[in-house]
């Protein structure tokens, strides 16, 4: 007889544990029951029948037993990213009710993307908590798919991204922090000691270069469009912000940017810009909200960044 939904649902309710979901996630990210248990710090004999336990309420193999370890199986993979939101969702639940504990009165869960957090959010935050102190922000950082899904699922109350190609329903965006993309490199670079800086500089030079995926490797593509040959590229590709930093600032390459993701190194002089390009707008940085049913706490937060936005 096969399961149905209510029945599984019945099941789980009566008789999984999170204990049980977390094995599961540790054992699809480690790949062995052994180092799942050592990682949750459980024995072995317990993860084995925790996972075995789950199996049977599911009534599904979650993993493919061989002898270089476990793989997911469909239904595994299909299982392993609400398991994964479940917990996050036991993550939040504990953060917010220690909150409330301690004494916070509200909280705001907030998703940004890495430009976000490094422009315009280094400085709201600090400041809206020193105003609020008894309002608790929760702040997740993720790309922007990432986000999409957080908003779908009502996973955070806001969120500072660009402008959705596609609106979820019920939601509004507003435009805060305009961008730009720039040329940039470390402090060291040899054209960083050149007046001007133009198009031979740039075809001459080492770049260090950004997925397709991302705007700015679009903008990088059309900078050198109808060219001859193209400039010379490093030998990795990331739209990490850390490893983006840390590349410029120790190797002899340039990178064409947003100039949102590596504000705080201009600032501190990490990196610089070099003139002569642009200029080259980019869609600005702003927050999507719900239209309706913001509580009090999310509405102090909006408008502190209201207060924020460039002219």
């Amino acid at each position: 007889m096969q399961p149905t939904a209510t029945s599984v649902r019945n099941r789980l309710l009566a008789r999984a544990r999170l204990r049980h979901l977390q094995i599961f996630v540790k054992v699809a990210e480690l790949q062995t029951v052994k180092r799942a248990a050592e990682a949750v710090g459980i024995t072995q004999p317990t993860a084995t029948q925790a996972l075995a336990d789950l199996e049977r309420l599911l009534d599904g193999a979650l993993f493919l037993r061989h002898s270089q370890g476990m793989t997911l199986t469909a239904t595994g993979r299909a299982l392993l990213p609400m398991a994964r939101r479940m917990l996050g969702l036991v993550d939040d639940t504990a953060g917010q009710a220690a909150a409330l504990a301690r004494g916070s009165q509200a909280v705001v869960r907030v998703g940004a993307i890495s430009a976000a957090v490094a422009s315009g959010l280094r400085d709201v935050v600090p400041a809206f908590a020193r105003a609020h102190p008894q309002i608790l922000v929760q702040l997740h950082e993720g790309d922007a798919a990432r986000l999409a899904n957080w908003v779908a699922d009502g996973d955070v109350d806001c969120a500072l991204c660009r402008k959705p190609a596609v609106m979820t329903s019920g939601w509004d965006f507003t435009p805060l922090w305009p961008d730009r993309f720039a040329i940039v490199c470390g402090p060291s670079h040899a054209l960083t000691r050149r007046r001007e800086v133009g198009p031979a500089d740039w075809t001459a030079a080492t770049w260090l270069t950004l997925p397709p995926v991302v705007a700015a490797r679009t903008e990088f593509d059309r900078l050198f469009e109808g060219a001859a040959a193209g400039p010379a590229t490093y030998s990795v590709v990331t739209a990490s912000p850390v490893m983006l930093q840390s590349l410029l600032a120790r190797e002899d390459l340039l990178a064409l940017v947003p100039v949102s993701v590596v504000q705080p190194e201009l600032e501190s002089g990490r990196l610089v810009e070099l003139p002569g390009f642009g200029p080259a707008p980019f869609d600005a940085i702003g927050v999507l909200s719900p239209a309706q049913g913001r509580g009090p706490a999310l509405e102090r937060f909006l408008q502190a960044l209201a207060d924020s936005a460039s002219p």
